[in-house]
């Protein structure tokens, strides 16, 4: 049956109908440039990808320049976490008030921090650029994801993984670029220039052919967003989906490596198997989830990567591993864009604040987890504080029904 969505918009169906939030809601505005707008859409997802990929792939040689320590280092890397822990609930405020198109030509320029952290002189001032570089990327990630939302919508049809499959691509893409800079001997500063200069170029582009939605409540909206009820289901998928994604990011290659006994090349392309997963999942999580719904999409990922992490557990051997890092990343691989789908869905008019809210509900466990993982390691083996891992998903698995239930 039709329902009011928190809003007051009509006429919008609950998750519960096949093909899941882009077929479940009522149809946004029509596609002005069809096709167009959807290559569009999955460049700015490709550009946010390739610029953060820039930058971590030169972490090593912003470090030696700055003479940081690992503790100097860390405290850089929390401009990053603050940026972004209070960047993701401003932006959602920002887009309501806006219009997500708006605040994406707003946000393009955040592109230029990239040069200015490869000239910061000092640790303070480093901080404070990574720090404005995370917020802008916060409010580049939720006005994409609300576009992405909108051209769902607007198609009638899943798109959210393959718009994020090209997030994954981007960071391929920029890390390779980083090798090669850094191979040929590139210093840092010309290789960010040269990035940020085309990069923003490709952005700006993009932007012509994006969807408009103007602010949807006149102005008036909470500049912060802030999760609702109907939210923390899908809220605390992703924040499981997220520290599991940031406990393979920092432990996944240390577990192959002291765990499983692999040498230190396959213990490195331990995450390359799991980016291929997660890039190979999102390629066709569109397909599949237009066959079932959010719910038992869900569902079936969370058991995925639980069984994954179950055999990388109780079997720490090399192939063994490696074949678990797969399926941890088919699992995982789509499970924040169909989140952020069913977010979308529960507010038609305006999906950026819930996107972000959601955001910021699944970024404290991507921060929080591998200190956790680290804390328990260090008392009780790696192989022992991994069960965190396969608990999560378990829960991940568990909180899945909950997105079938009207919020």
């Amino acid at each position: 049956m039709p329902r009011n969505d928190p809003d007051g918009d009509p006429g919008v169906l609950g998750d519960g109908t096949r093909g899941g939030p882009a077929v479940g809601t009522r149809p946004g505005p029509r596609l002005p440039r069809g096709r167009g707008t959807r290559i569009a859409v999955s460049t700015v997802f490709f550009v946010n990808g390739a610029a953060f990929a820039t930058w971590a792939a030169r972490v090593p040689a912003i470090r030696d320049a700055l003479a940081l320590s690992p503790g100097d280092l860390s405290l850089a890397l929390t401009g990053l976490a603050a940026g972004a822990f209070l960047g993701l609930p401003l932006a959602g405020g920002l887009v309501a008030r806006w219009g997500s198109r708006r605040v994406l030509a707003c946000a393009a320029p955040y592109l230029a921090a990239l040069p200015l952290i490869a000239f910061a002189p000092r640790l303070v001032y480093l901080i404070a650029v990574l720090a404005a570089f995370a917020i802008g990327n916060s409010a580049l990630d939720v006005a994409m994801n609300t576009q992405g939302a909108l051209v769902e919508r607007a198609c009638a049809r899943p798109l959210m993984g393959g718009f994020h499959a090209m997030f994954s691509l981007g960071g391929v893409a920029g890390a390779a670029a980083g090798g090669l800079a850094a191979t040929a001997g590139m210093g840092v500063g010309a290789h960010f220039l040269l990035a940020a200069a085309v990069l923003a170029a490709v952005c700006g582009g993009a932007a012509v052919f994006l969807l408009p939605d103007g602010p949807a409540g006149g102005g008036s909206d909470p500049l912060l967003a802030l999760p609702s009820r109907g939210l923390w289901a899908p809220g605390f998928v992703v924040f499981c989906a997220l520290m599991g994604e940031g406990l393979m990011n920092d432990w996944g290659s240390i577990y192959l490596r002291d765990i499983a006994g692999s040498s230190a090349g396959t213990a490195a392309a331990g995450f390359g198997v799991f980016s291929v997963g997660m890039v190979g999942g999102r390629l066709a999580a569109d397909r599949i989830r237009g066959r079932t719904t959010s719910s038992r999409f869900l569902l079936t990922c969370g058991l995925i990567a639980a069984s994954g992490s179950a055999v990388a557990i109780a079997f720490p051997a090399t192939w063994t591993g490696l074949a678990a890092y797969c399926l941890i990343g088919l699992g995982l691989a789509a499970v924040v864009p169909v989140a952020f789908s069913h977010a979308a869905s529960l507010t038609s008019r305006r999906p950026g604040p819930s996107i972000a809210a959601v955001s910021t509900i699944g970024y404290i466990g991507f921060m929080a987890g591998p200190p956790l993982v680290g804390g328990i390691a260090e008392s009780t083996g790696l192989r022992t504080a991994m069960l965190v891992f396969l608990l999560l998903m378990v829960t991940m698995a568990c909180l899945a029904p909950a997105l079938s239930r009207e919020p």
